[in-house]
């Protein structure tokens, strides 16, 4: 029978924004994580104007920085990235970290993270076949030799 749970095991991916041999160790959420990540990096506000039944606002807020503040201390079980004073970076601190943390090395490892828990947007939102998106793919490009 096929096993159902997650992989305990971490896995190893070398920085290449972290050259000569900076390395993070990483280890897959669970489900129960994957579905507190979805939740809280998406967050649906409604706000209505005091007095105003008709007035009502609603936003949409992408917390990325939240997303990735859960997801770092959960998954970064080892690592050999230091700050200028050779201190190791300590990503339970996300507050602290994310300030100091070069920005190409900060992607690189939510690449990694992503890739490993598999959080592919293209497999969550693909368009039905009569969406607006599928029939401007159709139309015909006034660019081409046809028109």
């Amino acid at each position: 029978m096929p096993v159902g749970t997650r992989k305990t095991e971490t896995v190893r991916r070398e920085l290449k924004s972290a050259p000569p041999d900076g390395f993070v160790m990483l280890r897959q959420l669970s489900y129960d994580e994957m579905l507190e990540r979805r939740d809280g990096g998406i967050k649906i506000l409604m706000e209505q104007s005091p007095g105003k039944n008709v007035d009502s606002k609603t936003s949409m807020q992408i917390a990325n920085r939240w997303s990735n503040q859960f997801t770092f201390p959960r998954c970064i079980t080892e690592h050999n990235l230091t700050d200028d004073n050779s201190v190791p970076l300590d990503f339970r601190n996300t507050e602290m970290v994310f300030k100091m943390l070069d920005p190409k090395i900060g992607a690189e490892i939510e690449r990694y993270i992503d890739e490993l828990n598999q959080e592919d947007e293209s497999e969550d939102f693909t368009p039905a076949s009569n969406s607006s998106l599928q029939a401007a793919k159709e139309l015909p490009n006034e660019s081409s030799p046809e028109n």
